[in-house]
């Protein structure tokens, strides 16, 4: 094709153009009117949290005025896949996780809650097991949940860590896949201890799994610098996040039965930035676990 021929056609769509914003201006863009894909933490299995986090679900529809599908993705890692990649539009998530995705610019974090001053995890032994307390961990196995679980993995790890503990050195670690999971291991002796969210110990004992005499609690972590965020897509339309930030807190908010969700948590935050997460950022190096590494 020769070069003339090239120059007039991409001249005769640049007229076109001018002659289409010459008419009217630009049009807005129409809302988003399909389901909102919602994805929920991994290992929600147990049947209070599922209904919980189906109510905040409802709650999104509600504010939105859009049908909510919900997802259950395999890890945390695949939550913060599916985000990035427009496969979920808006996620509850991991302090960890969203810390993560949010510095690699996966997310968009809309709401964060503050987390409540109590231990973020529990260590458990069974019964009947010689391990005292973390220092007698060394030589021995214990059950993480998630590569990118707070309570399941990052807590605890720091707290090994902070005693003089490395994984792979001092001890050995497999991921159980959720916390009923890491826990049923421990009991079943395929580990000797495993670390499960403080918040949600209640609920297995109500469940029956953590039945007394069978467990001993032998250590406890510090509490989370940060709590749970509701995070979107980046690519979310400005309708749907304005709805989620601007209502959906207090909706939540008022539904007592939604304090486990929140770490019990009343105080949030929205559209937080970077400097919120930094203290998270600050446990993974102690840990020696490198945020990057996760992608």
């Amino acid at each position: 094709m020769r070069t003339s021929t090239i120059v007039a056609r991409v001249a005769a769509s640049l007229l076109a153009l001018a002659v289409l914003a010459g008419c009217g201006g630009t049009e807005p863009a129409p809302e988003a009117s399909g389901p909102i894909a919602f994805a929920m933490p991994p290992g929600t299995d147990e049947e209070d949290l599922l209904a919980q986090v189906q109510t905040v679900a409802d709650s999104i529809a509600t504010v939105t005025g859009r049908e909510v599908e919900v997802q259950n993705p395999a890890d945390y890692m695949a939550v913060v896949e599916a985000v990035r990649s427009g496969f979920v539009d808006v996620a509850l998530m991991s302090p960890f996780s969203t810390a993560l995705a949010y510095q690699n610019g996966s997310v968009e974090p809309l709401i964060v809650w503050e987390a409540e001053q109590e231990p973020a995890s529990t260590c458990i032994v069974r019964a009947d097991s010689e391990v005292r307390g973390v220092a007698d961990m060394r030589g021995r196995q214990i059950a993480f949940v998630d590569p990118g679980s707070t309570t399941g993995y990052f807590m605890p790890k720091s707290l090994l860590a902070t005693n003089g503990l490395t994984d792979g050195t001092d001890y050995t670690s497999t991921f159980a896949g959720g916390h009923d999971s890491a826990l049923l291991a421990m009991l079943n002796g395929t580990v000797d201890m495993a670390c499960s969210a403080t918040q949600i110990l209640p609920m297995f004992r109500e469940a029956g799994l953590l039945r007394e005499g069978t467990y001993r609690v032998v250590a406890e972590t510090d509490p989370i610098p940060v709590g749970v965020s509701i995070v979107a897509n980046v690519d979310l339309d400005d309708a749907t996040r304005q709805a989620v930030i601007t209502e959906l807190p207090d909706i939540l908010m008022a539904d007592e039965s939604l304090a486990p969700v929140f770490g019990g948590s009343t105080t949030y935050r929205t559209e937080p930035g970077q400097e919120v997460f930094e203290p998270l950022m600050r446990v993974a190096e102690q840990a020696g676990v490198n945020l990057e590494d996760m992608r």
